[in-house]
């Protein structure tokens, strides 16, 4: 790009994204300097980043990375989790040294599962020689590092991204590029570019676990789960590094890389679902491959899961291209956690060693469209498909394949039959509902058993269908609570909700009132000592069906004691209420549970203005995600939003 013709665009919200009416101070025009002209610029040198920028510069690019830490590699170098868990280890993964068993290395041999596709075969490193290797891997290749530098903004030439705004110890700058890389991990780079983006807002809260590692003097890989951390709230970041040095006292000191499983995402030209992954969908752009059991750390959100769950299993799942392509916008591409997925299907996607490889994938494609001067979309697919299977990143079967969706008819009516037996079925007929829709009626009339007519009135009730609530009804007054779940971040496999939490929950998805008195029956006998999936399944019901009768009996579970009074105001409440557990999860149990019956109440009409407080207190939360939800739950009842 010609300097001076780009647009400058940058993210000022201040400290606090969800603060409102931050001071500014009106500047004059004046120009921003350009400090350099590159074929690939990639922002951020992290677990995705540094393989993208090393397979640009092997590729010929004229390659720039911009790294806000000294040291690159993200988590498993900085972030000290120094171990791979699950993931695909062939293709570029395998050149990354480190000791221990890789598995099975060959993409073919790989996808055919079998034996010798292991779930997690040990292997460990150390970061400071990894993050050296990165280095020198980068360096050799001819690629450039600009360390302490933060990419801050966006150049804009109408839709499409032609370079960087950066942040370095002398001041602003501009960087210009044919193609950027955004492997910040948090889509930074793309949401100032204007990106439609998903991130905490007025919808349920639901964040994958984060950690701050501690650093020790010993070998070994350091992998924590306390609390949620919002990376684009700079008072949440460092509230976190000052109560850390409390809870790990005993500790050398604290790694430099908040831990996060679940980041701001690009909305893309295409968004993954979690049925996409269970399903192990087939695409014509395939780039990369992932592998991982569904690892949550904390609860999910997506309605299949209130009728299976994968718990322990494995899935090879294939990301296409157009995962890494902001809709709307041109010369970007997006690595990492930020990448167009729904925020469940993230812990299929989300190894470490599958963004190396997704992440040499994107660098690839960057060099060739740089190089072409094409436009992302118009990259030739199959000619990177040939270079990505001849590294073993893809096996070659994916060169032409097509995409397996639309599921057949005859398939998703034999999965809606099986279904009575094989709660799995529903990850087939719910990926084709109104095909479904019709069959799960039909089963649910001709249901033999009351079981069987409690299973398809429950998958009736997951799509919004009240048919078979009587039903459900019936089966929630004819039981006591059952076993709940109490909040888990690290360690989290199977269910967060029980059979009678996901009673509820469906009852609530069918927005039938006749629903409320049991469910008020139910949420009487609550209380602080109740397990949280109880109380979140109540408060979600209530708030979809948005009865005003409920709000006093929500009002009441608010005030019985211990139910109320955890807003993080300053990091001394912050120690206090997060401990010293290296994995508490009692902080965000109490703190989500309070803030989920408060929406709750809000959204059912209030009584005495309760909810409508406590959402104000949590609104200056000094954790960014439950202070942005708090605000986004109270605007979008100002703006007349459907409660």
């Amino acid at each position: 790009p010609a300097a001076g013709k780009a647009e400058v665009k940058e993210i000022l919200d201040g400290e606090r994204p969800a603060a409102r009416g931050v001071p500014k101070i009106k500047s004059a025009s004046r120009s921003v300097p350009v400090l350099g002209s590159y074929d690939v610029v990639v922002v951020g040198g992290g677990t995705g980043g540094a393989p993208a920028a090393i397979a640009a510069a092997r590729s010929g690019a004229k390659v720039l990375v911009l790294e806000h830490l000294y040291g690159l590699g993200g988590v498993g170098t900085m972030g000290l989790i120094t171990s791979y868990y699950w993931g695909y280890r062939g293709g570029f993964t395998k050149e990354i040294p480190g000791k221990g068993d890789l598995g099975t290395t060959n993409a073919a041999e790989f996808m055919k599962g079998g034996p010798d596709r292991k779930a997690s075969p040990r292997f460990l490193w150390n970061p400071l020689e990894r993050s050296e290797w990165f280095r020198r891997e980068i360096l050799k290749a001819g690629g450039e590092i600009w360390y302490g530098v933060a990419g801050c903004g966006a150049l804009l030439e109408g839709n499409r991204v032609a370079g960087v705004v950066v942040a370095t110890p002398q001041g602003r700058g501009a960087v210009l590029a044919k193609i950027v890389i955004d492997s910040t991990g948090n889509s930074d780079i793309a949401a100032a570019a204007g990106a439609q983006t998903v991130h905490t807002g007025a919808s349920e809260l639901a964040q994958q676990g984060v950690g701050l590692p501690f650093m020790k003097l010993a070998p070994g890989s350091t992998n924590t789960d306390f609390t949620l951390t919002d990376e684009t709230d700079m008072a949440d970041v460092s509230h976190l590094f000052v109560y850390a040095k409390e809870k790990y006292a005993d500790q050398f000191d604290l790694g430099q890389l908040i831990d996060s499983r679940e980041r701001r995402r690009i909305v893309g030209d295409f968004e993954m679902t979690l049925l996409d992954a269970l399903n192990e969908r087939s695409y014509p752009d395939t780039i990369s491959l992932a592998w991982s059991n569904f690892d949550t750390h904390g609860y999910t959100v997506d309605p299949y899961l209130l009728l299976d769950h994968p718990e322990r299993v494995g899935f090879a799942v294939k990301v296409p291209y157009r995962c890494l392509i902001p809709k709307g916008l041109d010369g970007i591409l997006v690595t990492g956690l930020s990448i167009s997925a729904h925020r469940d299907a993230l812990p299929l996607l989300r190894m470490q060693a599958d963004i190396h490889n997704q992440g040499y994938a994107a660098g690839l494609a960057a060099a060739t469209l740089a190089k072409a001067g094409q436009p992302v979309r118009s990259l030739d697919i199959r000619a990177l498909q040939k270079k990505l299977a001849a590294l073993d990143i893809v096996p070659e079967g994916v060169i032409g394949e097509q995409d397996s969706y639309p599921i057949p008819d005859a398939k998703v009516a034999e999965a809606v039959k099986r279904f009575k037996e094989d709660s799995s079925a529903a990850r087939i007929w719910m990926a084709k509902p109104e095909s479904a829709s019709p069959l799960l009626r039909n089963a649910y009339r001709e249901a033999q058993t009351e079981k069987d007519k409690l299973t398809y009135a429950m998958a009736l009730a997951v799509l919004g269908d009240a048919g078979g609530a009587p039903t459900l009804i019936a089966a929630l007054e004819s039981q006591p609570w059952d076993k709940g779940w109490d909040y888990k971040g690290m360690g989290q496999f199977g269910a967060a909700l029980s059979r009678l939490d996901g009673w509820i929950v469906a009852l609530g998805r069918t927005r039938d009132r006749r629903a409320v008195p049991a469910i008020l029956k139910k949420a009487a006998e609550l209380d602080a000592n109740s397990e949280f999936s109880h109380h979140r399944a109540v408060a979600l019901a209530l708030e979809m069906i948005a009865e005003p009768s409920a709000a006093p009996a929500l009002a009441a579970l608010l005030n019985k004691p211990g139910m109320r009074g955890y807003v993080v105001k300053d990091t001394a409440q912050a120690a206090a209420l997060s401990g010293k557990d290296r994995n508490d999860n009692r902080s965000r149990a109490v703190s989500l549970r309070e803030l989920s019956l408060a929406r709750a109440l809000f959204r059912c009409g209030d009584l005495n203005g309760l909810g409508k407080a406590i959402l104000e207190e949590y609104a200056g939360d000094l954790r960014g995600h439950l202070a942005r939800h708090a605000r986004a739950v109270l605007e979008d009842i100002r703006q007349g939003a459907p409660r």
